[in-house]
């Protein structure tokens, strides 16, 4: 609710003297309406923390009384979306406000109200009604106590920012990792990264059992080596250090026999994989999949 009235005397408010369109509906909000009064009414440490917030460019919201009565700045406003409660959250009841999660947030904010210590909560999905329907949103957020002249709480100011489009980014990698790990797993692929600059190389645990290793085991490049056949290893080395070249696009593509150091089994495989360049066109990564093409070859 937008109110043209400004009843009372403006000479007392200048703390709402800022640009913005949060400024300006807190100056236009019939507050007489709410149990916050008016204006020229409300205790220093609300005046304070109103000012404070509406100058924010981080996104803040208040809680104000008993009642929960509520003030926001113009960086909280894109959190509520097209269609959701701005503007009617201004001067609304918060639990008016937030049905659909009131039985999440208000034991922070009553924690607050009742003087207990401040809370902080990161990248926490708190659905929220906007855009037409609720919505899966993250928060990253802390519930602070207003003190009050009295020295009892007053309010709580809420300090917050939505990262769900961090989330949701995390999430999509998880699953496309999780996807690729089946695909690798259903393909029997073995894999391997090798860092050209340190010589770190990494492997799953079907390489190491393939090298005669335990899961546990490190793998280091000279190893790795030992592992092919005599005959094989200077044509492997020519090709490693060909795809470790700038100009060859990185790509790495060759089929040698590989022995298991304890067992003697010996396998074909195929390697593929793709080396990454940083700015000045040297070798940063070195990655790919060892596949077992043993039955093709002898077949």
């Amino acid at each position: 609710m937008v109110s043209t009235s400004t009843s009372g005397s403006t000479s007392n408010r200048g703390f709402l003297n800022v640009a913005g369109e949060m400024a300006q509906r807190t100056r236009e909000f019939d507050w007489s309406s709410t149990p916050v009064g008016l204006i020229d009414n409300w205790p220093q440490s609300l005046r304070t923390t109103v000012s404070i917030m509406l100058r924010s460019k981080f996104p803040m919201f208040i809680w104000w009384g008993p009642e929960l009565i509520q003030f926001y700045n113009d960086a909280y406003m894109p959190s509520m979306g097209n269609d959701g409660k701005h503007p009617a959250a201004l001067g609304q009841r918060g639990e008016e406000c937030w049905p659909e999660i009131w039985p999440v947030i208000y034991p922070l904010i009553k924690q607050v109200m009742d003087g207990g210590e401040a809370t902080w909560s990161e990248d926490q999905l708190i659905p929220i009604y906007r855009n037409g329907h609720l919505e899966d949103v993250y928060w990253t957020f802390s519930y602070n106590a207003i003190i009050s002249e009295r020295g009892t709480v007053g309010g709580v100011l809420v300090v917050c920012y939505e990262n769900t489009e961090k989330m949701v980014h995390y999430q999509k990698v998880v699953e496309s990792e999780s996807m690729l790990s089946f695909a690798i797993d259903a393909a029997e692929l073995a894999t391997w990264d090798l860092n050209p600059i340190t010589n770190k190389f990494t492997s799953n645990d079907r390489l190491k059992s393939w090298f005669g290793l335990q899961p546990k085991d490190e793998i280091e490049l000279p190893i790795a080596i030992a592992a092919m056949i005599e005959e094989d290893r200077d044509r492997v080395a020519a090709a490693i250090q060909r795809a470790l070249e700038y100009s060859s696009g990185g790509f790495y593509d060759i089929t040698y026999t590989i022995v298991n150091k304890h067992t003697a089994e010996s396998r074909i495989v195929r390697a593929k994989g793709r080396a990454t360049f940083n700015e000045e066109k040297i070798a940063c990564r070195f990655n790919g999949t060892l596949q077992d093409i043993t039955e093709q070859e002898m077949a």
